[in-house]
C-alpha cells in the first residue's frame, strides 16, 4: 500500500496540474484546501482573501463534522466582516487570521481559548450556535514574490488517528505550508492574468476611442458596435429552434467577440479624416464649393460690367440690355444652384446631369493673380508649367487640373462633382475599404493566445457579404463564422442609426429597417441572424437606449422580415 507521504505527493502533483491550467475560479483554491486538510486530518479550513485595496474577507469556509460549507464572502461576512489590514494595528484584541495578516507570519495555537490576547468572541459564538468546539488553529500567510500579502489560510482542529483533537505539529505545519504555497502561485497568476487582461482591454478601448476621436462625426461607432454585437449574440445563443438552435459561445469565444467588436475598425487610424468625414463631393479639408461660388460672383460682376459698358456705348436700348443682364444673372444663379445640389451626397446623378455639368464647366473667366503664390513646396512641385500659372489667364469655371492629382487621389472639381452616388470617389472608396486590410494586418501582428485566435476573423469580416460580394476577401456566408456575421449586422445597424454623420440626415428606425431588409434580400446580411435581430427585438432594445427618441417611430416587426 502507498504510504501517507506518497499519497500527499500524488495530491500535490495533481494540484500542480490544476494550478497550471489557468483556471480563474475558486475551485482550484478549494481543491488545494481540501487536500491540505486531508493531509493534516484537520476538521475545518478557511480562506481569507486580501483585495488590492487591503481589505481582508473570508471567502471560503468548510467544517467537515458540521457538513457546513460557505463559498461566498457575503455569506461569511456574518462570522468575519471585512477588515482593512492596516487598521488591525489599532485593535486591542485580534483574531488569529488578523494577527497572521498583520504580522505576516504563521500563528499556531494548540488551544485558542487558552490564549488571552486573542479575540475569540466570534469563535465562541459560532461554537455555541453550532454545538461545536474549536480548539487548535493554524494560520498561514500567503505572500507572493513581490512581498504582497494575498491572503491567509486557516485550519482548525487537527485530529489524531483516534479522532482526538490535537495541536498542529511542526511536521504537519511544514506540509501545509508547502501545499498552500500552490494557492499563492495560483492567486499570483490570477492577479497577473487579470492585470494583463485589464491592460489589454484598456489599451483596446483607448485605441477605439482614439479612432472615434479622429472624427467628430463617428465619435461613438467603435464604442457602440460592441453593444449591438453583444445584444445580437445573446439573442442568437438563446435560440431554441431554427438554424441557430445549436449555436453557442464558450467564455473564450465571448471574450474574443468582445475584443474583436472593439477593434473591428482599428485600421481606420490610417484613413484620412477628410475622407471619413467627407460630407460633400468637393470637400477635402474644407468644402471647395465656396471657391466655385466666388467664380460665379466674378462672372456676375463681369456681366454687370458688360451691361454698363454697353449702356455707355448705346449698343442697344436700355430695356433690351437690362433684359439681357437679368437673363444672364438668372442663368448663373440656376447653374450655381445646380452645382451646389450636385455637390451633396444625397443626389443621384443621371447621364443628363453629368452632361449639364460638362456644359457649365466650359464657361470661362479671367484670373489676374499669380496662382503660384502662397503654395507649399509640395503644391509647387505638382505644377509642371509654373510660368503658365504665374501670369493672368482665362480659366474654366470648373477645373480638373494636373496639380489636383495628389498621390492616388484626384481632387479635380469636375471629377468629384461627377460622383454619381454619395460623396466618395472610387479612389477614396478604395482607401476607406483599405481599413479592413489594415485592421487584419494589425490584428495578425498581435500575439493573441490560441483561445483568442478567432479575433482576426471576427473583426476582419464585418464588410463581407453572405453572397460573396463583400470585401476584402469576397467570402460567402458558409465561409464565415456566425460571430463574424453578427458583427456585420451590428456595424450596419450602428452606421444607419447614427445621427452624427455629415453625409446623411438622421434616419427613422423604420427607414433603417427598410434598408436592412433590402440588404438581407440582396445577399448582404445573413438572413437567419437578421430574423433573430427583428423577432427578438434587438433593434428596439438598442434604439430605446442609444438613439434619439425622435428617430423611433411605430414598427410592425412582421413588415421587416
Amino acid at each position: 500500500m502507498p504510504s501517507n507521504n506518497d499519497i500527499i505527493l500524488s495530491q500535490i502533483l495533481e494540484l500542480c496540474k490544476k494550478v497550471s491550467q489557468k483556471q480563474d475560479n475558486n475551485d482550484v483554491i478549494i481543491a488545494i484546501l481540501s487536500a491540505a486538510a486531508d493531509a493534516a486530518n484537520a476538521d475545518g479550513r478557511f480562506f481569507f482573501e486580501v483585495s488590492s485595496d487591503k481589505y481582508m474577507s473570508l471567502n471560503y469556509s468548510c467544517i467537515n463534522s458540521l457538513q457546513a460549507t460557505q463559498n461566498s464572502s457575503i455569506e461569511n461576512s456574518v462570522f468575519f466582516p471585512p477588515v482593512h489590514v492596516p487598521d488591525i494595528r489599532n485593535k486591542m484584541a485580534k483574531r488569529p487570521a488578523e494577527i497572521c495578516a498583520y504580522n505576516r507570519e504563521i500563528v499556531n495555537y494548540s488551544n485558542i481559548f487558552m490564549t488571552s490576547e486573542l479575540d475569540t468572541s466570534f469563535i465562541a459564538k459560532f461554537d455555541e450556535e453550532n454545538n461545536y468546539s474549536t480548539v487548535s488553529v493554524l494560520d498561514i500567510p500567503l505572500i507572493d514574490r513581490k512581498d504582497n500579502l494575498l491572503g491567509v489560510v486557516q485550519f482548525i482542529n487537527a485530529k489524531d488517528n483516534s479522532g482526538k483533537i490535537i495541536a498542529f505539529t511542526a511536521e504537519i505545519q511544514n506540509i501545509l505550508i508547502s501545499m498552500c504555497s500552490l494557492i499563492t502561485i495560483f492567486l499570483e497568476n490570477r492577479i497577473l492574468s487579470a492585470d494583463y487582461k485589464q491592460l489589454l482591454e484598456s489599451f483596446i478601448e483607448v485605441l477605439a476611442r482614439a479612432i472615434d476621436a479622429k472624427s467628430p462625426y463617428t465619435g461613438s461607432h467603435c464604442q457602440r458596435v460592441p453593444i449591438i454585437t453583444r445584444m445580437l449574440a445573446t439573442a442568437a445563443v438563446e435560440q431554441q429552434e431554427g438554424p441557430l438552435k445549436e449555436f453557442d459561445l464558450s467564455p473564450d469565444d465571448w471574450y474574443a467577440l468582445h475584443i474583436a467588436s472593439w477593434l473591428h475598425d482599428c485600421g481606420k487610424i490610417t484613413t484620412p479624416e477628410y475622407i471619413v468625414d467627407k460630407a460633400t463631393k468637393l470637400e477635402t479639408i474644407n468644402n471647395r464649393i465656396h471657391e466655385i461660388r466666388n467664380r460665379f460672383e466674378i462672372l456676375r460682376r463681369d456681366a454687370h460690367i458688360t451691361y454698363l459698358q454697353k449702356r455707355l456705348a448705346n449698343t442697344d436700348s436700355k430695356e433690351n440690355l437690362q433684359a439681357e443682364f437679368v437673363a444672364r444673372v438668372k442663368q448663373l444663379e440656376e447653374d450655381f444652384a445646380f452645382i451646389a445640389e450636385c455637390n451633396k451626397g444625397d443626389k443621384e446623378l443621371s447621364r443628363e446631369d453629368i452632361d449639364h455639368l460638362d456644359k457649365i464647366s466650359t464657361q470661362r473667366f479671367t484670373r489676374y493673380f499669380n496662382r503660384m503664390l502662397g503654395l507649399s513646396w509640395a503644391e509647387r512641385n505638382r505644377v509642371k508649367n509654373k510660368e503658365l500659372y504665374a501670369h493672368p489667364a482665362e480659366e474654366t469655371l470648373l477645373q480638373d487640373r494636373p496639380d489636383q492629382l495628389v498621390e492616388q487621389y484626384n481632387r479635380g472639381e469636375l471629377y468629384n462633382l461627377k460622383t454619381t452616388q454619395g460623396t466618395i470617389t472610387e479612389e477614396e472608396r478604395q482607401k476607406i475599404n483599405e481599413h479592413i486590410e489594415v485592421t487584419i494586418n494589425m490584428l495578425e501582428a498581435l500575439p493573441f493566445p490560441k483561445e483568442l485566435s478567432n479575433i482576426v476573423e471576427y473583426a476582419g469580416c464585418h464588410h463581407e457579404r453572405v453572397d460573396g460580394k463583400g470585401y476584402p476577401r469576397g467570402l460567402k456566408g458558409n465561409q464565415m463564422s456566425i460571430p463574424a456575421k453578427i458583427m456585420a449586422i451590428a456595424d450596419v445597424f450602428e452606421a444607419l442609426t447614427a445621427r452624427d454623420r455629415p453625409y446623411k440626415e438622421p434616419k427613422k428606425l423604420s427607414e433603417v429597417l427598410n434598408i436592412m431588409r433590402e440588404m438581407k434580400n440582396s445577399g448582404h446580411l445573413d438572413p437567419d441572424l437578421y430574423e433573430v435581430f427583428i423577432k427578438n427585438g434587438v433593434y428596439l432594445d438598442y434604439a430605446e437606449q442609444y438613439i434619439e427618441k425622435e428617430q423611433i417611430d411605430e414598427i410592425n416587426p412582421e413588415e421587416y422580415l
